[in-house]
């Protein structure tokens, strides 16, 4: 007998061939326009399914059906990785909003939130698992409890009361991964559902299903999983993301009142034509604009190049970035490179008061859908630990994020090295 509250090992049955595999595939040539010149040695885990396929749609990335009635096991296991803090890893139901449960990450560490008839509960600990090195999940079944390893050692056990559920009429179970099919304001403890992460090797109780999903995984556009990650949001060149500058810092002194702009954030790149970053009002034209001129990196107040700061020579960047104005001066420094003049009185007044204001946006990645008076040119590439007026930006918080972002994690060049893992 499976009591409801053992959804943690009633999971998942094993993908269809393209995801059982545990090999690493080079990228093909069509991918490297997609990913960059810089990023062409990056491979792909042919076993790996991205979750975080889409933005702001809470529903699984993919879905299977389970006929408990051919469950044989009590335990399952997937190997998960990710840098993202907080998502949802899978929800599985036997009744829809009346029998459900969530296995999920808040703050980093595992959450389990489990609905029925019988009990309301929710449990949360263990070790962070946003560190970007893949780690085992195991969920065991024993009697009336239900334990969480993770690599091998035991992260909480959830003693659980519920109806037995391999009995009833259709004992069918439903699964969904990296998504929900309950509504976000429906969960015992709120987070946001929306996962940058990655599971494969899945063992799911001995069963064998086929996946039930929509047409993001078909889509030659998908989002796969990258053999070898590190920190930061990845942009395919095609997309954009949106915030308000009322969720955002003022800028102003605590002290004396005067106020300035301060962006910081580390880029890599290859060299390209592209916006990097646009702060603009409704249905008007940027006042700044930060962008990539094949060998120049540019910085444009109002409609004038305020500085031009020559690339440095190599090839790909991999390079801490900072922009800076006040009422005085204007400065852009790419490393150790440095460039800076007066600030146009009118044009630095015009952000200051939009900025104020609250009433406009702040682009990342391209321009405002709402600018034509530019050809769309979006960045390709990596930017990391993006700081404005000194906050971090968190991509998940967004108003509007393009579906081919990744929000936390960015493939790394052969050459190159990740970031708190090694992505094996």
């Amino acid at each position: 007998m499976f009591p409801a509250a053992a959804w943690l090992v009633l999971l998942l049955a094993p993908g269809p061939p393209w995801a059982a595999g545990d090999q690493i595939q080079e990228t093909e040539e069509g991918d490297i326009l997609k990913l960059g010149a810089c990023f062409r040695g990056s491979a792909v885990e042919a076993g790996g399914l991205n979750l975080g396929q889409r933005w702001g749609d809470p529903a699984p990335t993919a879905t299977l059906f389970i006929d408990l009635r051919t469950v044989t096991s009590a335990v399952s296991s997937f190997d998960f990785r990710t840098f993202d803090p907080e998502g949802v890893i899978f929800y599985g139901d036997t009744s829809p909003t009346v029998d459900w449960f969530v296995l999920a990450l808040r703050r980093g560490k595992p959450i389990v939130q489990i609905h029925n008839t019988l009990i309301n509960i929710t449990v949360s600990g263990g070790q962070r698992l946003d560190d970007g090195r893949w780690h085992r999940i195991t969920v065991k079944n024993e009697g009336h409890f239900v334990v969480l390893l993770v690599d091998g050692d035991d992260q909480f056990t959830l003693s659980h009361v519920s109806h037995p559920i391999v009995n009833r009429p259709t004992p069918q179970m439903r699964i969904g991964v990296g998504g929900m099919f309950i509504l976000p304001n429906e969960l015992l403890v709120p987070l946001n559902p929306s996962l940058d992460g990655c599971i494969r090797h899945w063992d799911w109780l001995n069963t064998s299903q086929e996946w039930h999903e929509g047409a993001a995984l078909h889509h030659p556009d998908a989002k796969v999983c990258f053999a070898t990650i590190q920190r930061g949001s990845f942009f395919r060149g095609d997309g954009r993301a949106v915030f308000g500058l009322s969720g955002l810092p003022s800028g102003l002194s605590p002290t004396h009142g005067s106020w300035l702009l301060s962006v910081q954030l580390r880029i890599g790149a290859a060299p390209q034509l592209s916006t990097l970053l646009t702060v603009s009002g409704s249905k008007q034209p940027p006042v700044l604009r930060l962008a990539l001129q094949h060998r120049d990196l540019t910085a444009e107040l109002g409609n004038q190049t305020v500085l031009l700061l020559p690339l440095p020579e190599g090839g790909c960047l991999d390079t801490p970035l900072l922009l800076r104005l006040t009422p005085s001066s204007f400065t852009l420094r790419l490393g150790d490179t440095e460039i800076s003049k007066p600030t146009p009185k009118a044009d630095f007044e015009s952000l200051q008061q939009l900025w104020l204001s609250g009433t406009g946006r702040l682009v990342i990645g391209g321009e405002s859908e709402e600018d034509k008076s530019q050809e769309a040119h979006f960045f390709q590439g990596c930017l990391n630990a993006i700081r404005v007026q000194g906050h971090e930006l968190d991509f998940d918080e967004a108003q509007h994020r393009s579906d081919s972002i990744s929000a936390h994690s960015c493939p790394v060049n052969v050459e190159g090295k990740a970031d708190g893992g090694d992505g094996h």
